[in-house]
């Protein structure tokens, strides 16, 4: 089954109308994250905090560190950063990858206390990054970078049922991430505002925000004056232990022999397959929000519009084109293209099919549906190679990664790409036939191959004079019935007015 048009959109009007009856209401005191539902989002007044290892992403891209060590290190690593979050009685929200994202809201009724405890746990996470470093990561020292904003946020979880995740709609949410910088922590004015004088001596101003610098004595001594439980050599045993627990060889890597399930993963059974790694970010979200929360706090019509567009990307991604949804990641969908049986052309050419698919939704099928202003293009990046896929971290509250270079630089494209545009690295282009290359240009100041606004009929009636094996019908047929597309391509559309796209102005 190939992506259609006609069926996209009536998916994503029933999304819309699913959504007709979304009443807000207050995070109370003894909230769990699990009571907020698709029509029951909740308004939070806290803390977002992002810890990331910077230089994760840079070590597997220069191969200096080994994917399956990585998977060792990262699984060891998210189960003590788990713990430290739960030692503080913050939330942690999930692992993209190697970068946490934690909610610190409670008590409720004294946010600056929250405050406090968003920056204790911040030193707290990078203190015990130094642990890590003197007992697993010996070799080569993983860097460590925490940001921390505060603020309201509309908690919501969405996307297609018994596939959603939650999302956080509102400035602290976004910002935190942007506060983020190659090491040190970072937090906002607002954090800043929150915290006692007693606090001064750690923080100092910085142009992006400002910087917190705490010792170990004094991050422990703080930390047990508010009567939470943090210590440094109770950190540093515990990863000591948890090397000598988890060897390398208890990272147990094997090849599908059919399409897998995310929840059969673990570290004994990682799977290794070769795949087109696919990052799908929503292009100006942070903007709409910031712009939208003026006139409405509580975020209905993005919550609303949001739900649309994730939902529709996930059903392109997952039913028509049989990708892995492997995260949310905010407003940004990662997914992957894989075969059982290895064919990397066919992986690409599945995942540029289906990245022009979601183009077609955004800026096609979800204008039409939404109201006027909270439709966004997407910014897709694109990479091919050998990944490893498994679930890790602290028992009972593991996630989905996916470990590998190329997942690496699909990610690095993303981020360098505008709405609307497609990217991609040099193998994954050499991997398509000619008259697909064709559509792509490099672009140096993206360092990809570019398409701008490539839709999924455009693709269809591409090159359309080619031989009988070199058309894209032929394509389809012969390298991409494998990947579960369809054996014949979806008929072509007649031709749309053009839509107004004001993030493709001056193309």
């Amino acid at each position: 089954m190939a992506w259609n048009f006609e069926r996209s959109s009536e998916r994503a009007r029933a999304r819309w109308d699913e959504t007709a009856s979304v009443t807000v209401g207050d995070v109370q005191r003894e909230t769990d994250f699990q009571n907020i539902s698709l029509v029951s989002p909740k308004r939070l007044v806290g803390a977002h905090l992002y810890a990331d290892v910077t230089n994760f992403n840079g070590l597997l891209r220069s191969e200096a560190l080994d994917e399956r060590e990585a998977v060792r290190r990262l699984h060891i690593w998210q189960r003590e950063a788990s713990r430290v979050v739960g030692a503080l009685e913050a939330t942690k929200v999930h692992f993209q990858g190697p970068r946490l994202h934690a909610v610190v809201y409670r008590p409720v009724s004294d946010q600056s206390k929250a405050a406090v405890k968003s920056v204790l746990l911040s030193s707290a996470l990078r203190h015990s990054l130094a642990a890590f470093n003197e007992t697993v990561a010996t070799d080569e020292e993983w860097t460590a970078a925490v940001a921390v904003d505060h603020g309201q946020v509309t908690v919501t979880k969405n996307g297609t049922a018994g596939d959603r995740e939650l999302l956080f709609l509102g400035p602290a949410a976004n910002h935190a991430a942007k506060l983020l910088q190659r090491s040190g922590i970072r937090i906002s004015d607002a954090v800043a505002e929150l915290l006692p004088e007693s606090f001064d001596e750690y923080v100092s101003d910085a142009i992006d925000g400002h910087r917190v610098l705490m010792s170990v004595s004094a991050t422990e001594e703080l930390i047990e004056q508010y009567g939470w439980s943090w210590n440094y050599s109770q950190v540093h045993d515990r990863l000591t232990q948890a090397a000598d627990r988890f060897p390398l060889t208890s990272v147990t890597v094997s090849k599908p022999s059919g399409k897998f399930k995310k929840d059969d993963l673990n570290l004994s059974n990682t799977k290794q397959v070769s795949a087109t790694s696919v990052f799908a970010d929503v292009d100006g979200f942070t903007a709409l929000i910031d712009d939208a929360v003026a006139s409405d706090p509580d975020l209905v019509d993005v919550v609303r519009s949001f739900h649309t567009l994730r939902s529709e990307g996930r059903y392109t991604a997952v039913d028509d084109f049989t990708a892995l949804r492997v995260q949310y990641q905010g407003d940004r969908m990662q997914a992957l293209c894989y075969l059982p049986t290895a064919n990397s052309a066919k992986e690409a050419i599945a995942a540029v099919t289906m990245a022009t698919a979601l183009t077609s939704v955004a800026n096609e099928v979800i204008p039409e549906i939404v109201p006027v202003g909270t439709a966004k293009p997407y910014a897709i990046g694109l990479s091919t190679g050998e990944v490893l896929v498994t679930k890790i971290g602290e028992h009972g509250n593991r996630d989905l990664v996916v470990i590998g270079a190329s997942v690496a630089t699909a990610a690095a494209i993303q981020e360098r790409l505008e709405g609307g545009e497609i990217g991609m690295d040099a193998r994954t282009r050499d991997l398509l036939p000619e008259w697909m290359q064709a559509l792509f240009e490099w672009e140096p100041h993206r360092q990809a191959f570019v398409a701008v606004d490539l839709t999924y009929d455009e693709l269809l009636a591409a090159d359309t004079d080619a031989e009988e094996n070199d058309t894209i019908a032929g394509a389809f047929e012969s390298l991409t019935k494998e990947a579960g597309i369809t054996s014949q391509p979806t008929p072509a559309r007649p031709p749309m007015q053009p839509l107004k796209r004001p993030w493709a102005s001056g193309r």
